[in-house]
């Protein structure tokens, strides 16, 4: 993110990828949305005694998860989760857009830059 790109806000190019990337996104809010609302378990069957068998519902946050990852891997999506400052999705963190943004917000300190030296004040 540190790279600056040129940007041609008018090229087909441009538009598609940010209606990928918008997709994305809804598609990870939409995932969050339904892990949220998924039942906790499921029938299982039953045992011997007739006693029903809960299984955990886990397929709505490995799709909720697998949705995040996606996201969070696509450097424009990162780049326009930065420039909203938006730091998570349903419960998830986002920690490359929290990298991201602590990053511009870092404190400069003169003595990392390339610029200063034993002989610069």
């Amino acid at each position: 993110m540190d790279k600056i790109k040129h940007v041609d806000g008018g090229s087909a190019e441009y538009w598609r990828e940010r209606r990928e990337v918008f997709a994305l996104i809804r598609e990870a809010e939409e995932a969050g949305e339904r892990a949220k609302n998924a039942p906790t378990y499921l029938h299982g069957g039953f045992d011997e005694d007739g006693d029903v068998i809960p299984m955990e519902n886990l397929g709505p946050w490995d799709d909720f998860e697998d949705a995040v990852q996606r996201l969070e891997a696509n450097e424009t999506a990162v780049s326009i989760l930065v420039a909203q400052r938006r730091t998570e999705i349903y419960i998830r963190r986002l920690w490359a857009v929290i990298a991201a943004l602590e990053a511009l917000e870092a404190p400069f300190y003169p003595e990392n830059s390339p610029l200063w030296g034993p002989d610069t004040d």
